[in-house]
């Protein structure tokens, strides 16, 4: 037996029927709007079930990200350590010395 065939043996036993089409009808409607509504409730369930997922997904692609971002950081400190070290060193300040005097002889021998 289907909802409608038993709300409306229900309601003839309830109730005076004085139209059995008017409730007929009436049973079919209310029947119609109850599978609606249970049809929307797990529609929406399902909504929110994937609106939820989406923001996990959300959540650990930012954790990802940010963790990228602080790697990328650790990268940056490490070389710009190297670059701290290198310039401390006797060997680059050789370098540097030595590339000033070729620059002024290029500069000397270019004006000459």
């Amino acid at each position: 037996m289907n909802l409608a065939t038993i709300l409306e043996r229900e309601l003839e036993e309830a109730f005076e029927v004085k139209n059995r089409r008017s409730l007929h009808r009436y049973v079919l409607l209310l029947s119609d709007n109850l599978v609606k509504q249970d049809r929307y409730e797990r529609d929406l369930g399902d909504l929110k079930s994937d609106v939820h997922v989406i923001a996990e997904t959300m959540k650990q692609g930012f954790a990802n990200m940010n963790r990228r971002f602080e790697d990328m950081s650790l990268r940056f400190e490490d070389m710009n350590k190297r670059f701290e070290d290198m310039s401390k060193s006797s060997s680059f300040t050789y370098m540097n010395v030595i590339l000033g005097i070729l620059v002024l002889i290029t500069v000397f021998f270019k004006f000459v």
